[in-house]
């Protein structure tokens, strides 16, 4: 579940959130929607609010269980050795006797977590999809990219598109390049794309970003194929963000690269963000 309470909401705004979000009162949102939907959402707050100011409150998998992300307030988000607090006005130029390292049980559990996640992992595959819209009961896959590393080098990479009679958004178009014509011509057979790619994954590593969101589809797709799905074991790169990263507009995959001074891709591509993927995991990992 998330909640959203926003001041100064345009009326544009007001619309776009209550296609997604149940308002109980005014300014105040609140519903339960992918990571993607929010992050998208999110977005679209920091792109409208102008004067105004919103607060996003949601789940998260930290020792809180959860997060929340701010725009236009003098209240900030601040990590205190793996406890995110926030930092009052009032209390922002006041001096505090510094934290040592470890301080609480929680900050411990977090640091253990860490030293195990810095461990590198030299064979994995990255998984991306692009797919006709967010719902995978109702939308498709449109394309898979994955690129398989071996000893810390690729030594496999891999893209499909996916032959669809559905047709696809003119916003997704925009988004990815992919077409129609490009699907009929160039595109596979889903059960031919999922049969390679499981081949590639049984007992592999793989890498996501946003995880729950490409691996819906891909266990959507296979069920509708009547195709066991591989045994993986499922690394997200959002999550290894959203622990080393704080005080960023989003957790998108462009931002959380500009953040670390990584060019972003040229195209929204599957093959492009495994890429782009790769960059950024091994970015992370330095921190």
């Amino acid at each position: 579940m998330i909640v959203v309470c926003v001041t100064n909401c345009p009326p544009k705004l007001r619309g776009d959130l209550s296609k997604w979000l149940l308002e109980i009162n005014t300014g105040v949102y609140v519903g339960t929607v992918s990571a993607r939907v929010r992050e998208a959402l999110w977005k679209r707050i920091c792109e409208n609010i102008v004067n105004g100011q919103a607060t996003m409150v949601f789940h998260a998998k930290n020792e809180q269980h959860m997060d929340f992300y701010v725009h236009n307030t003098t209240w900030k988000p601040v990590d205190f050795d793996g406890i995110r607090l926030m930092l009052h006005p009032e209390t922002a130029n006041t001096a505090a006797p510094p934290l040592e390292p470890g301080f609480s049980n929680a900050a411990k559990r977090q640091m253990g977590r860490r030293r195990r996640a810095n461990t590198a992992i030299s064979s994995y595959v990255l998984l991306d999809i692009e797919t006709s819209g967010l719902d995978a009961k109702n939308d498709v896959i449109i394309e898979i990219g994955a690129i398989a590393v071996q000893d810390a080098t690729i030594s496999c990479e891999k893209n499909w598109l996916i032959q669809t009679s559905m047709p696809i958004p003119p916003q997704i178009t925009e988004l990815t390049g992919i077409d129609n014509t490009m699907l009929h011509t160039q595109g596979v057979a889903l059960p031919t794309a999922l049969a390679e790619l499981f081949g590639m994954l049984e007992s592999q590593t793989v890498m996501f970003y946003n995880a729950s969101f490409d691996l819906q589809f891909l266990e959507q797709g296979a069920k509708s194929c009547a195709m066991p799905f591989p045994k993986i074991q499922v690394k997200d790169v959002l999550s290894m963000a959203k622990s080393r990263i704080r005080q960023i507009a989003n957790y998108q995959l462009d931002t959380v690269a500009a953040h670390l001074s990584i060019p972003t891709r040229q195209s929204h591509r599957a093959l492009d963000d495994c890429r782009l993927l790769m960059t950024v995991a091994n970015k992370l990992n330095e921190i």
